[in-house]
């Protein structure tokens, strides 16, 4: 087998683990996307058999799949200007193709499209993390004025706000950047009417927190790890990438750890990290998945969490196995051992990840 990783090689995930792979002995090939350049190319023959190329890069029976983060399409920039909507429309459909085809074909996907487009909706998994049993903060997802007031007219809660997807802007004139995070918001700080409908928004009960967690599922297995953020922050992001989180590797609540394996079922994902605020009862609260959340930079802060060889044994896991992931994990260097690697050789491809400093993006 091989595995294929949907992924510019140098994202700051890709590079680590392709690496662990292949000190493992696994061959390990990237694929960023669909575009019209050589190497990002897609053949699909629908013959005999079914046989699809990515790139130079045949998928063959076996093969396993991990769908990391893979570039928008990108048409050949030489298309007239009176061809442009028609190409976009062929490269994007080409694409979800391509992406929707995996999932027949006789290897292991991390994860399916399907499941992964259908669980990237923050409604959907508040509806069925609950329908699962975990507890989910009483919330109200909307661009309509009215409902949002009438959210806030009859909750006493505390609430917070925060947006369906990160976002940056940049400064303009005053340098430096913006980014969406969660904050409190009470009645009297909503904007008028009017703006609430430039953006539809999330609000929520706020969950007065003893700390976050982190949690990541791979398959059955679910491992969990306290966020320790001295400020007490609302949202714990920002300051985890400037190392100012304490990660503590914790046991998973047997209920909450039977709820997350039910969601996963129903929403057919194996793979994601998961992020719930703990109350001062010890009640676990859910609050969102991202079925390919950021989760090296766990090892980075406590390198007992082993991450990267867990998923290097996760993603390599033969069909029928029954060793566990802390056994195969031992096939597997680290984190650690990837970066003192890094800080020994000039690898260009290898430039997104920096020795000593933290992930930028904690998705």
């Amino acid at each position: 087998m091989k595995v294929i990783i949907l992924a510019q090689p140098n994202d700051n995930h890709t590079s680590p683990i392709k690496w662990a792979l292949q000190q493992a002995g696994y061959a390990v090939v990237c694929w960023a996307g669909l575009s019209w350049m050589e190497r990002q190319q897609a053949a699909l023959l629908v013959d005999g058999e079914t046989k699809l190329s990515l790139g130079p890069h045949v998928v063959e029976p076996g093969d396993a799949v991990w769908v990391r983060r893979p570039e928008p399409p990108v048409p050949n920039p030489k298309a007239s200007d009176a061809d442009k909507k028609f190409v976009e429309n062929e490269y994007r459909n080409f694409y979800y193709t391509v992406a929707y085809i995996l999932e027949t074909l006789p290897v292991r996907c991390v994860n399916k499209y399907s499941a992964a487009h259908f669980v990237n909706n923050k409604g959907v998994q508040l509806h069925l993390a609950r329908v699962c049993g975990l507890r989910i903060p009483r919330a109200l997802l909307s661009n309509s004025p009215r409902a949002v007031t009438d959210f806030f007219d009859h909750n006493s809660s505390r609430l917070i706000c925060k947006a369906f997807t990160p976002h940056m802007w940049e400064r303009q004139n005053i340098g430096g950047v913006a980014i969406t995070e969660t904050f409190e918001i009470t009645r009297e700080q909503l904007p008028r009417d009017e703006i609430l409908t430039y953006a539809p928004g999330i609000y929520q009960d706020m969950v007065v927190k003893q700390f976050d967690v982190r949690t990541v599922l791979m398959g059955n297995r679910i491992y969990s790890f306290a966020l320790h953020n001295p400020k007490k922050a609302l949202d714990w992001r920002a300051d985890a990438s400037k190392g100012r989180v304490d990660v503590e590797i914790i046991a998973t609540p047997p209920d909450v750890e039977k709820g997350l394996l039910a969601f996963a079922d129903k929403t057919g994902v194996c793979f994601g990290s998961i992020d719930f605020a703990v109350d001062m009862e010890g009640q676990w609260w859910f609050l969102e998945i991202n079925e390919q959340g950021q989760f090296l930079w766990l090892d980075q802060s406590n390198p007992a969490a082993r991450t990267l060889e867990r998923f290097c044994a996760f993603l390599t896991m033969p069909e029928g196995s029954t060793q566990t992931l802390e056994e195969r994990a031992d096939l597997f260097p680290s984190f650690r051992d990837f970066m003192n690697f890094r800080e020994k050789q000039d690898v260009p491809e290898l430039d997104a990840v920096v020795p000593g400093s933290p992930f930028l993006s904690m998705e």
